[in-house]
């Protein structure tokens, strides 16, 4: 991890690898059996490279749109940017399609426009616009819910007065529109503060369902590794506000 104290912690973490998973002594052994890690607070990776292509469908079909959506709000000047790629079947099953995350502009402190263009083959096939924080990450969870799409994830972070947090956003894109599931907080640290700081990072699972049932796992950062801080337990999301929606 990149020190808290001079960087940003958040600008080094991304998502972790989605995989099957068994926490040993958890009470609910059948549960633990098929839990998948939704997001890992203790990962460190950087960002996906867009290809050149990618960037240039971003360009050709989301920024025009984009530009008319947020011009005539007003608010910011154009600082527009292809942020993250990944891979999945996000508006059709068994379509392999790409997500890319852009920021058409900053509007304040870990405030930002924000789109997200599903790109299938040379095309897009869908765009989520929405106001939000200034997302740096953007992966694909392997259907939840069982309705044959991927879902999609989001990091997001900021450091403020020396406190530095993160939170994984999921959310899908339905027929009828965006789906908000919410925002789980996988990260915190005081390290901007004092010396002797306090990391603690979470590690969100899911067991899949039409109702998917959500568990956080703690840890503490102490002499530069991680310590499990507690077992699994049942999570619910936070509330996701804010307006994500499709983009005609």
């Amino acid at each position: 991890m990149l020190n808290p104290k001079t960087t940003p912690c958040y600008v080094c973490m991304a998502l972790s690898l989605i995989l099957f998973v068994l926490l040993p002594g958890e009470e609910e052994s059948s549960a633990a059996q098929t839990l998948r890690v939704v997001y890992d607070g203790r990962a460190e990776s950087s960002a996906s490279t867009p290809s050149s292509t990618d960037v240039q469908l971003v360009r050709r079909y989301a920024l025009p749109k984009a530009r008319r959506l947020w011009r005539a709000s007003g608010g910011c000047n154009e600082g527009f940017e292809v942020i993250d790629v990944a891979t999945g079947s996000f508006t059709k099953a068994k379509t392999e399609q790409r997500a890319v995350l852009y920021r058409f502009c900053v509007t304040g402190h870990n405030f930002a426009n924000n789109g997200i263009a599903i790109i299938e083959g040379g095309s897009m096939v869908a765009h989520i616009v929405y106001e939000g924080g200034e997302d740096y990450s953007i992966g694909a969870l392997p259907d939840i819910n069982g309705n044959g799409l991927s879902e999609i994830i989001l990091g997001d972070g900021s450091t403020n007065q020396g406190y530095t947090t993160m939170v994984a956003i999921l959310i899908e894109a339905s027929p009828a529109g965006v789906k908000k599931w919410g925002i789980a907080d996988v990260y915190e640290d005081n390290c901007g503060t004092m010396e002797r700081c306090e990391m603690t990072a979470y590690k969100i699972s899911v067991k899949p369902g039409p109702a998917p049932i959500f568990y956080r796992e703690a840890y503490k950062k102490r002499n530069e590794r991680w310590t499990r801080a507690g077992k699994a337990t049942r999570y619910a999301l936070r509330k996701l506000e804010g307006s994500y929606r499709l983009l005609d």
